[in-house]
Parts: structure tokens; sequence; C-alpha cells
């Protein structure tokens, strides 16, 4: 019996040494593997650059200065919201969401980029069969016939904050953003030299624009590319459409030429440089306006259209190049 009682004492101390030990491993584990401080981080916006944003959502990327992947944030206020973020240095940019065109790319400050879709030329004018084929035989000014076609952007408000520290055991903590549009409506304006019929349809195309744009740099950039462009008959002598650009000339090349193209539904096409109304546009600041006056818009073929079949644009091209 003494003997048992012995072993038995040995027993409890074993276990004892051995709760302790896990305990102490426990709490070793937690202090070395428990990096993280997480903690609750507000964005705020302050509209007084852009009093008449009205956007969807917000999106806010937050990008590790030491290079790890970014961390992107979606909510529905526009003036404010909390989230949860760990600890660290971050360089950060803010935009509108939830957005047909807008494309988001990149995994570094430097290289994100918000760009668009590639688009069909003759997308516009929806009613034909199929827009994709006849765009393919849509004819195309020389200079900017190999520049990719892409879609319009919708509007963009853009912000970027730079050296954002996010400090642990430091309770809640904000970042404020500033958001400006960061792409240019332009208007245009294509007044007739006669009275236009209702069955005739039309659409543009202007070229040289910019592919992208970069909240770091608060630029358009990227390729240069050719963006269509709507167009409705207003009044009974002029067609007029809406469209949104990154900016012009992405590469810098002021000496590059912008050209106007419109297609009608009748199989006639004209083009225009309009270079010195966008460069004076967009260099004056706000929305930019592009007039071309006594356009010789023909009368529609009823029946035909722009068919894919019908690919002989050739035989009946009327070119102008208006250099003013």
């Amino acid at each position: 019996m003494i003997r048992f009682a012995g072993i038995m004492r040995h027993v409890a101390v074993a276990m004892v040494a051995a709760v302790a030990a896990g305990l102490c491993g426990c709490e070793h584990r937690e202090l070395c593997y428990d990096h993280s401080h997480w903690l609750d981080l507000t964005f705020e916006f302050d509209w007084s650059k852009a009093p008449d944003a009205d956007p969807r959502t917000m999106v806010v990327y937050l990008f590790p200065k030491d290079g790890g992947a970014p961390r992107r944030y979606e909510f529905g206020n526009r003036q404010k919201a909390v989230v949860r973020a760990p600890s660290g240095e971050y360089d950060a940019i803010a935009l509108n969401g939830d957005t047909e065109t807008l494309v988001e790319r990149g995994a570094t400050f430097e290289t994100f980029e918000i760009t668009t879709a590639e688009e069909a030329l003759l997308a516009p004018m929806r009613r034909f069969a199929s827009v994709s084929t006849a765009s393919s035989n849509a004819p195309r000014f020389e200079a900017t016939a190999d520049e990719p076609v892409r879609q319009s952007p919708d509007m963009l408000w853009s912000a970027k904050r730079e050296n954002v520290s996010v400090v642990a055991m430091a309770g809640p903590q904000s970042v404020r953003f500033t958001p400006e549009e960061s792409a240019v409506t332009y208007h245009i304006i294509l007044k007739s030299s006669k009275k236009l019929s209702r069955a005739l349809e039309a659409s543009a195309a202007l070229s040289t624009m910019a592919e992208a744009y970069s909240p770091w740099q608060g630029m358009g950039i990227g390729k240069e590319v050719t963006v269509p462009i709507a167009l409705d008959i207003v009044g009974e002598d002029s067609f007029e459409g809406y469209a949104n650009f990154f900016g012009h000339c992405p590469k810098g090349d002021e000496g590059r030429r912008h050209i106007l193209t419109v297609y009608t539904s009748a199989k006639k096409y004209f083009h225009f440089d309009v270079t010195d109304q966008v460069h004076e546009g967009e260099d004056s600041g706000g929305d930019v306006t592009i007039v071309v006056d006594a356009v010789p818009f023909p009368d529609p073929e009823i029946g035909t259209g722009m068919q894919p079949e019908v690919s002989d644009w050739s035989d009946i091209v009327n070119t102008d190049i208006d250099m003013n």
C-alpha cells in the first residue's frame, strides 16, 4: 500500500507539471504567432471638389507599403464607412464602385488603374443585326486605324492618400478622402447642312484618347484608343451625343491628331479633325464641347441599313477634314 501511494504521488506530480507546461506552451504560441492588431478604421469623404457626385457605392483600396496584397473595401455610404483593418503603413486609393463599364486592375499603388472593356466600333447603333460584324467593315482614318476600340467610361470620382499609418492599440482612427472628377465629359454637336430624316441613324468615334486613368498620377495613361459615341437627333438639323473620357494624348504627344469619325446607317461616313477643340477644351477645365457645322448627312436608304453582308463602304465614302 505504501508503495502504491508513492507511485500515485509521482503520477500526480507529473500531471501537474504537464498541465503547467501546456499552459506555458499556449501562452508562448499566442505571443509568437498573433502579430496582427486589428482595429476600427473610418473612411470619410469630403465632396467639396465634386458636389454633384452621385456614386452608387464607394471603394477603398489599402496598399501595404511592405508590398503585401492590397485590401479592398466597398460600401454604400458616400459620406462615411467604418471597416476593420490591420495595423500597418499604407497608401490608399478611393473611387466610386458599382458601375457598368469601369474595370479596376493593378496590385500596387503605382500600377493601379481604372479602364474599360473592348467595344465594337458601331456598338452605339444597336438596331443592326450584328454590330460587331458591321464594325469590322467600318472604315477608319488611316493614321489611327490600329488603335484599340474601348468603351466610354462611366463617370469616375477618385482620390488618393499616401503614407497612411494605422497604429495598433491607438483606438479608432480615420482616413479622409477628397474625391474629384477623374473623367471628362464630352458633348458632341454635329449640325446638318439640311433638315434631317428621322429614319437616319448615326454614331461617332473619337481617336487618340487615353485607355485608362491612374489615381496615383492623377492623369490618363496607357495606350491611345478610339472610343465610340452614341448620337441622337436633336431638333431638325443636328445629331448630338455625350461620352466620358479619361483624357487625351496619354503618351504626352501633343502632335497627334484627334479624328472624329461619323458613321451613318446610309453607309456614308465623315472624318473631322477636332484636335484643337479637344486640346483647348480640356485645357480650360470642365466639360468639353465639340461642334462640327454643315455636315452633309445623307438621306437614309430605307430597307438596307448597315447590315453585315453590306460592306461596300468605299463606293460611297465622303471624307472631310476640318483642320480648324
